[in-house]
């Protein structure tokens, strides 16, 4: 068995730095989002918080690994343990709350509080998370470890002599499954990173995509589910025929609201076009954004007449593109709850803002982003027209 100082030390190594993982934990955390001095000063010198995340990241999963192979393989090394942990809490950690807590935008390098820049911070700040909370699920598991084998010392002065046989067949399972759970938020932040601005915009809208889509059906049945059609349980004496009125369902689509049932047929038909335009949008736009062009010198703009937008532009443009497309799904909740309250007025309201959402985004980039025409441009016309035909 290891000796009692060094497990004392090992214990209390490891409950510092679950301190110390705490206070990162809690300034990243909303609605603080404030760190210390330490952390903001360096995340503002970062030239690039992608790719420090990244380089951190791999040296974690590394470091993991090989502190799982210490916690698995006898006799347990306090003074290794104490090293690795050491090792992670002077450097990669720091430096993931740093990339996390930067001032600068990722992308534009540019401080900004709303839009893309916001975006991309909050899911980089996100996996960053993920990855300590993975990682603090490693040091209760180390501190566990530690502590019985320590209570074992204590109890009987023979056991120091006693050979150390290693975790048991629970500890091993736990070992595996939190060295798992550390590489799955490793891989995924990772992945972020590999992925940059143009993986994260395809993400949002493909997710914005199929929350529209999913609200779309869920109106289109609650349309055809019209109340008074013959009920089977109509008259019945069964004790289920009374479930709705019970449990307060959703008001139901009469026969007489034909005005109301017109307005919810158009608003499904015109948002299954907005879905298309999600999906050309993803492919003809977002997934061809110039990834990392540089922004145009004085000669470059002279030569091309000062008519081509800088990086800087282009990139805002993408920006105030996500907000539209966000908001399409966000106010078809919205209308959904106007067509559940059979509020004809505040349906037509909201029809009218997601549909004029999706127009905004169709016009900001009708032209690619060099500022040409393309079939997307041809295309985006007849959308236009096809959604504003009665």
């Amino acid at each position: 068995m290891p000796p009692p100082n060094t497990l004392r030390a090992l214990i209390d190594v490891t409950k510092t730095t679950q301190a110390l993982l705490s206070h990162y934990q809690a300034s990243l955390s909303p609605p603080n989002n404030t760190s210390s001095t330490t952390a903001t000063a360096a995340g503002d010198q970062l030239a690039s918080p992608l790719d420090t995340a990244k380089a951190c990241t791999t040296l974690l999963k590394s470091h993991t690994t090989t502190l799982s192979l210490l916690l698995l393989t006898p006799p347990l090394t306090p003074s290794a343990l104490i090293t690795k942990i050491g090792d992670v809490s002077s450097s990669v950690l720091s430096g993931l709350v740093a990339a996390a807590v930067t001032g600068s935008d990722p992308i534009t390098g540019n401080n900004s509080a709303n839009g893309l820049g916001s975006l991309m911070k909050t899911e980089l700040r996100g996996g960053v998370l993920r990855v300590l909370a993975a990682w603090g699920e490693v040091l209760t598991l180390v501190l566990r470890l530690a502590e019985r084998r320590q209570s074992e010392l204590d109890g009987k002065a023979d056991t120091r002599k006693k050979k150390d046989e290693g975790p048991t067949e629970a500890e091993r399972q736990s070992v595996l499954a939190t060295t798992g759970m550390v590489w799955e938020a490793c891989d995924a932040l990772l992945k972020f990173c590999d992925n940059g601005i143009v993986g994260l915009v395809v993400k949002k809208a493909e997710e914005w995509r199929s929350v529209l889509l999913d609200a779309v059906e869920e109106l289109k049945e609650w349309g055809e589910d019209v109340d008074g059609e013959e009920d089977e349980l109509a008259g019945s004496d069964d004790e289920f025929a009374d479930d709705d009125d019970i449990f307060g369902a959703a008001n139901k689509l009469g026969k007489e609201d034909v005005k109301l049932k017109a307005l919810l047929d158009t608003s499904v038909k015109k948002l299954k076009m907005v879905g298309m335009l999600y999906q050309a949008l993803i492919k003809r736009r977002l997934k061809t954004f110039p990834k990392s062009p540089s922004k145009p010198t004085a000669s470059t703009e002279e030569k091309n007449g000062g008519g081509k937008e800088s990086q800087q532009d282009v990139t805002a443009k993408l920006e105030q593109l996500m907000v539209h497309l966000r908001a399409v799904p966000e106010g078809v909740d919205d209308l959904a709850s106007a067509f559940y309250d059979l509020d004809e007025g505040e349906a037509k309201v909201m029809f009218d803002k997601c549909c004029s959402e999706a127009k905004k985004a169709v016009a900001m980039v009708r032209q690619s982003w060099n500022g040409t025409d393309d079939e997307f441009t041809v295309w985006s016309g007849k959308w236009v027209n096809a959604v504003d035909a009665e």
